[in-house]
């Protein structure tokens, strides 16, 4: 009959619009029969949920030990996620704009060790003020004399027509204006030798196993000092005035040709230097300056030794700027010696003597003034090419 539902439709879910259409063609009474059928049914499914639910406490409770259980659990059926939209924010993000940490994270004052702290002041005035203290007041003495004596005994003005010759130096003066000229280096290197003996585990080299080692720096400036003090000696006791005012361009002559062995062949070390041991390659001079002014004189520590070297070898392009710079100052080296001797050869003695030692601090302020510039521009560039995204490719070993 056209009343009644079938079995097989009447057992089963059916889509809502084939049933809205059942309910519309059926009687009243074949729909109530319908309705209470589906109702049991949902009554079945609801208790058959219930009991599932249980039995997964249950067995949340207690772990079935039947690996056929993992086949007969209720799974969660599976959605289609392939058109389901995500936000991307990895461009909204900050990027990491610094692959290397920073070596210097000391906050060092400058009261921690005044010793290193008056350092600069300690040469500025020994070996430019007090040796034009002493050298000047004789000059001054002694030409007024000259002048007075050139008037009274000869009648004449000073000048090519007075026959004593104009006083420029003498063997005691020579002698007394070396005296102050070193101090403040010397200076220097006791407070530092202080502080790698007293504070080895502090600031000595890595590899530091006395504390006399010491660092690189250090004995390289006890043998330049001692280099600068032969043609004092030797030109004070000689009387040799352009010797003597050499001093200083064999100290500077004698740390150009390091800085040339450490560039232009960089052989194996026969010895163990600062931080690096005996067979590792030599390294620009520059580089073993900085290491130990950084880590001893700026109080830097063994910590920034670990970081400078670990950039060194991992960076490229920090390696290349440690040439450059030592190829600076091998430049500078040569352009000081020159403008000295240009001053020695050409100037009276009073004149050359303290243009001499200004020659030396302004070479000294404008190569160090350049050198630090072309460091904080060279990190800026690492900078930007490592945002840029360039830097793995171009600057990493």
């Amino acid at each position: 009959m056209a009343d009644t539902v079938p079995a097989s439709k009447a057992n089963r879910w059916e889509p809502a619009s084939e049933t809205t259409n059942s309910a519309t063609a059926t009687s009243a009474p074949g729909l109530q029969d319908l309705e209470a059928k589906l109702s049991a049914d949902s009554d079945d499914e609801l208790s058959g949920m219930d009991s599932r639910t249980v039995a997964a406490q249950e067995h949340t409770a207690a772990p079935s030990q039947d690996p056929n259980d993992l086949l007969r659990r209720p799974t969660r059926p599976r959605t289609n996620t392939t058109n389901r939209q995500f936000t991307d924010y990895s461009s909204q993000l900050p990027r990491l704009k610094r692959e290397e940490t920073r070596m210097m994270q000391k906050e060092a004052h400058p009261f921690e060790h005044l010793g290193i702290t008056l350092g600069l002041p300690a040469i500025l005035l020994f070996d430019i003020v007090v040796p034009c203290i002493i050298y000047y007041t004789w000059y001054n003495s002694h030409k007024h004399k000259w002048e007075r004596q050139c008037r009274n005994d000869y009648h004449a003005q000073p000048g090519p027509d007075c026959p004593i010759p104009k006083p420029e130096y003498d063997k005691d003066i020579l002698g007394y204006a070396v005296i102050s000229f070193g101090a403040g280096e010397l200076w220097i290197l006791i407070a530092r030798v202080w502080r790698l003996y007293f504070r080895r585990e502090e600031c000595a080299p890595l590899l530091s196993r006395s504390k006399w080692e010491l660092d690189a720096t250090s004995w390289v400036y006890a043998v330049a000092m001692l280099v600068a003090l032969i043609p004092f000696v030797v030109g004070s006791s000689l009387v040799m005035p352009h010797l003597y005012l050499y001093g200083p361009s064999c100290l500077m002559g004698f740390l150009g040709v390091l800085m040339v062995i450490t560039t232009c062949h960089p052989y194996k070390i026969p010895i163990g230097i600062n931080s690096h041991a005996r067979g590792t390659g030599l390294r620009p001079f520059i580089y073993y300056a900085a290491e130990d002014f950084i880590a001893v004189d700026g109080l830097q520590d063994r910590e920034f030794r670990v970081r400078y070297n670990d950039r060194y070898e991992s960076n490229k392009a920090f390696r290349r700027m440690f040439l450059y710079l030592t190829l600076w100052w091998i430049f500078g080296v040569l352009t000081y010696i020159g403008a000295v001797s240009a001053v020695i050869w050409t100037l009276d003695f009073h004149y050359a003597f303290g243009l001499s030692l200004g020659v030396l601090f302004a070479y000294i302020a404008i190569w160090a003034g350049t050198s630090y510039g072309y460091v904080k521009w060279e990190i800026a560039r690492e900078h930007k090419i490592f945002d840029e995204g360039k830097f793995k490719q171009d600057h990493n070993v």
